[in-house]
């Protein structure tokens, strides 16, 4: 993980370059919390500004919503439509999460509107599908993506609009956004 910072600490990354590191472990918490802290230093945020992540209730998420909580940073989580959800919410509010969001809650106007009041600057992705969309979309222009082990959709979908699905490598660039692939 050193290498992989300092290569981010140099500037050598484009919008489009896709950086390949070691795999997170997940075998214990202690390597698991060096691991997202080492994620979370090398996306160089500031104290007050906002990522949004999915899988928000996972192990995972959990500690990206503990550390940022700890670096002063706010969080927009995002979280499977299932059963049991207001528990969820409240067990990451817990945690320390600011906001969590429901999958369905994504394909919403809300969430646009959301977005544009919290003005995330980088996004987590550590799921394929929608929910890796809904990231992509939360992320402000020149904001930075990182997405974690998954393969990105073909197309970003636009659920409800006139807007035809577009290309991940087209959303990217419109977007301008820094995007690493661990």
């Amino acid at each position: 993980m050193q290498s992989f910072r300092q290569f981010l600490a140099a500037g050598h990354y484009s919008p489009a370059l896709r950086i390949g590191v070691r795999a997170l472990s997940t075998s214990d918490s202690a390597s698991l919390k060096k691991n997202v802290a080492s994620i979370l230093d090398s996306l160089s945020l500031k104290p007050g500004t906002t990522l949004v992540q999915n899988c928000g209730d996972s192990e995972i998420g959990k500690v990206v919503i503990q550390l940022a909580k700890e670096r002063k940073l706010q969080t927009l989580s995002i979280i499977d439509d299932k059963p049991g959800n207001p528990d969820t919410i409240e067990e990451l509010k817990a945690l320390g999460a600011d906001i969590v969001v429901p999958e369905s809650y994504t394909k919403t106007w809300y969430m646009k509107r959301l977005a544009g009041e919290m003005r995330p600057s980088a996004g987590l992705n550590f799921s394929d599908g929608y929910q890796a969309t809904a990231v992509g979309k939360a992320v402000t222009t020149g904001g930075t993506f990182l997405t974690y082990g998954k393969e990105l959709p073909k197309y970003v979908a636009y659920e409800g609009s006139a807007r035809k699905p577009v290309e991940w490598s087209t959303f990217i660039k419109e977007k301008n956004l820094k995007v690493l692939n661990m």
